[in-house]
């Protein structure tokens, strides 16, 4: 790229920046309660709200870090996107997300306790521990890819890049709560639709829809990479699950749900926001795979074609546009995080005032952003960080979401379930452990291709198992 092109670029990064800043300073003190802080008082409409949950939700993983896969994994990489793109876009999109949105909850362990075991704390903290582990460790994925650009475009040193972006954005989270978030997504969703397409243009003329052409030559560059069974069955099924129940769990997609005004609010910007974000990771995979023909740049796949196969006005909007994509992404994880540690862990009962759990509130972003910034410096790819969350997050929350939903009496004033709080506890601290112990230990990973299939087995059969002999199945709801 040419010295006036990466000036220009460098331009729109830095108002960027700049504007993300003047969010922070503008928004700052403008919550006064929990519920303003994490939902912004559920007053979000239909076109804030697409443009938020499109902005967070398509972030450095749906955009290079979903090439990257399919850079280095080839067609297998869609396994995954079956699940978590495909059916997990479906449910939660579609049905998921409008049932949710009639509910004024913070996060997905406050609806779990309240809604299906009647408010019980334990459950909460637990369900909170879980589910905070995607909120701290997407950011630092997010952050990631910023600094993969950042430094191919500007020649900016990773590590600056990483600590520089990332106290940006710790920054305006921490003033302003859900409502800096919304604004800055306003303005990055904005830019991230128009990238989004202009990449899907630029990339599909690569091989000018040749099928074909392309099969054959990534059967001819590497066989492994156009075979979609080339990975052992339980690999596959644990990359399916993986992603399932990714999506399904995803914080962000239900923190978004519970913040819209009413219903038809939620179906039409969650049916729309879904809607493009099945079809865009597919055909980000598949300009990973499209990347082969020329280079193997393997996380970086799509960078690279942006920088070397496209028109030069790319470049210009590409450091932009990933900055967008991350950095919203990256506050809105934030904002969980913050919701999961001080409302689910801190506080379950609400006995913090709002001032109190609002200042808590901010400590707790400040805290989760610093953990993403280390995670963003020492993580080893994009993707290796979300799905770690994912398994943790998912094979643990979603049994208890289905069990605790299946078992709930709907017929009683008072909350009545057939599931025992204390077989929920059993069964949800269980998948948690087993989760991390098949992720981190090397031996038990190859049994499973990961923790989530573990994870699921442990805690619903913990949970059912338990049931059998905890006699506490009655509770009155908060």
């Amino acid at each position: 790229m040419s010295q006036t092109y990466t000036i220009i670029a460098a331009v729109l990064v830095i108002a960027d920046l700049i504007f993300c800043f003047g969010i922070g300073l503008k928004t700052r003190g403008s919550s006064n309660s929990a519920e303003e802080y994490f939902i912004g008082g559920k007053r979000t409409g239909t076109v804030l709200l697409f443009l938020t949950a499109w902005a967070s939700f398509s972030g450095a993983g749906n955009f290079i870090g979903q090439a990257g896969r399919g850079a280095m994994q080839g067609i297998s990489a869609y396994w995954l996107w079956l699940g978590e793109g495909l059916l997990g876009g479906i449910l939660m999109g579609y049905i998921l997300a409008p049932y949710l949105s009639r509910f004024k909850y913070y996060s997905m362990p406050h609806f779990i306790s309240d809604y299906l075991f009647g408010g019980d704390s334990q459950i909460r903290r637990v369900g909170g521990v879980a589910a905070l582990m995607p909120n701290v460790v997407w950011p630092g994925a997010q952050i990631m890819g910023v600094a993969y650009v950042l430094e191919l475009v500007f020649g900016i040193d990773y590590h600056i890049a990483v600590i520089v972006c990332g106290v940006i954005f710790v920054f305006y989270t921490v003033s302003g709560g859900l409502k800096a978030v919304i604004y800055a997504d306003a303005l990055h969703g904005t830019i991230q639709m128009i990238f989004a397409i202009l990449v899907v243009i630029f990339g599909l003329s690569l091989f000018h829809l040749d099928f074909g052409y392309l099969r054959e030559e990534i059967i001819r560059i590497d066989p492994d990479k156009w075979n979609l069974f080339v990975d052992k069955p339980v690999v596959i099924v644990s990359s399916f699950l993986t992603g399932l129940v990714g999506a399904v769990s995803n914080p962000i997609f239900w923190n978004r749900a519970f913040t819209a005004k009413d219903v038809k609010t939620a179906k039409k910007a969650y049916g729309l926001t879904f809607f493009i974000n099945i079809i865009m990771v597919f055909i980000m995979i598949l300009l990973g795979i499209v990347s082969l023909l020329y280079s193997d740049q393997g996380d970086q796949a799509l960078v690279w074609l942006i920088q070397n196969k496209m028109p030069p006005v790319m470049g210009i909007i590409l450091a932009e546009s990933v900055l967008a994509a991350c950095m919203s992404c990256a506050d809105t994880h934030l904002n969980c995080a913050a919701a999961n540690i001080v409302s689910d862990i801190m506080d379950p009962k609400a006995k913090l005032s709002g001032p109190d759990s609002v200042r808590y509130a901010k400590i707790a972003t400040l805290f989760a952003g610093i953990v993403a910034i280390l995670s963003g410096l020492f993580g080893s790819f994009i993707y290796a960080l979300g799905t770690y969350g994912y398994t943790i997050c998912g094979g643990v929350l979603i049994p208890a979401f289905v069990i605790g939903l299946i078992s709930r009496d709907r017929k009683s004033k008072e909350f009545r379930s057939k599931m025992s709080v204390t077989a929920a506890k059993i069964g949800m601290t269980a998948g948690i452990v087993v989760a991390m112990a098949f992720e981190l230990i090397p031996a038990l990973h190859n049994l499973f291709g990961g923790g989530v299939i573990p994870a699921i087995l442990v805690t619903s059969l913990g949970m059912l198992i338990s049931n059998l002999f905890c006699k506490d199945q009655t509770w009155k709801i908060r």
